[in-house]
């Protein structure tokens, strides 16, 4: 994080605060990248990365433990952690408020429907399969349903869960439940959802785009694996 972003210390008080509230954010496996709560060991941790932040020219903030973004959407922190060779340093994690989301590979008369949508985080326009998250109270196949209606105004005549896709594990607890769905009606774009085309594709030609580097959706890429995988696509 560079910039006034890098100078902007992490809320600590915020941290502490969940550590009480919501203790299960800090629980880990043995074995793995321990989280430290211990005030000396984050102290400890803290000085290491400061130290080799200052070598790389970073102001001391930058290794500052804490709450880095709270919102309504996601929820970013920056741990003082004990890696399993027994070095310390600090390692940032982001957490979606609602984890929980569908991505759909759509079939509608032998090919697969497409999004193309713009990303704010990439800064362009990218071809994704539909993808929504799962409101309170609703369930999977019922997000299904919906997204596809929303995104590129299908109809699901039968679907088959393919199983669920992480993606940029170093950083994010993101992931999706994968399905594969056979439409009986399909729509155009939505410009509400920031959708500005639906792209139909036939399997052989998405097989190529994947291996151009055309289509980078890496649910996607897992959901046409999967379906294949299961004898569901050509």
């Amino acid at each position: 994080m560079g910039g006034e972003g890098a100078r902007r210390r992490a809320d600590y008080r915020r941290y502490r605060e969940l550590v009480e509230v919501r203790p299960e954010l800090f629980q880990r496996p043995a074995g793995g990248i321990e989280i430290l709560l211990d005030e000396a060991d984050i102290a400890a941790a803290s000085k290491v990365v400061a130290r080799r932040n200052r070598a790389k020219g970073l102001p001391p903030a930058s290794a500052s433990v804490g709450v880095l973004v709270e919102d309504a959407y996601i929820l970013v922190m920056r741990d003082a952690v004990r890696f399993p060779d027994g070095s310390l340093g600090t390692h940032n994690r982001a957490m979606y408020t609602n984890s929980r989301g569908v991505g759909v590979l759509a079939l509608y008369r032998g090919k697969v429907a497409l999004v193309r949508i713009f990303r704010h985080a990439v800064g362009r326009s990218i071809l994704e399969i539909p993808r929504g998250s799962v409101e309170p109270g609703d369930g999977m196949e019922e997000t299904v349903h919906r997204e596809v209606a929303e995104e590129i105004g299908g109809r699901v005549a039968r679907m088959v869960h393919l199983g669920r896709s992480l993606c940029d594990t170093s950083l994010s607890d993101g992931g999706l439940d994968l399905y594969y769905a056979e439409l009986d009606d399909v729509g155009g774009p939505q410009p509400a959802e920031g959708i500005t085309e639906v792209v139909m594709v036939a399997p052989e030609t998405l097989a190529g785009m994947i291996m151009s580097g055309e289509f980078e959706d890496s649910h996607g890429i897992a959901a046409f694996l999967q379906s294949r995988l299961r004898g569901l696509l050509p």
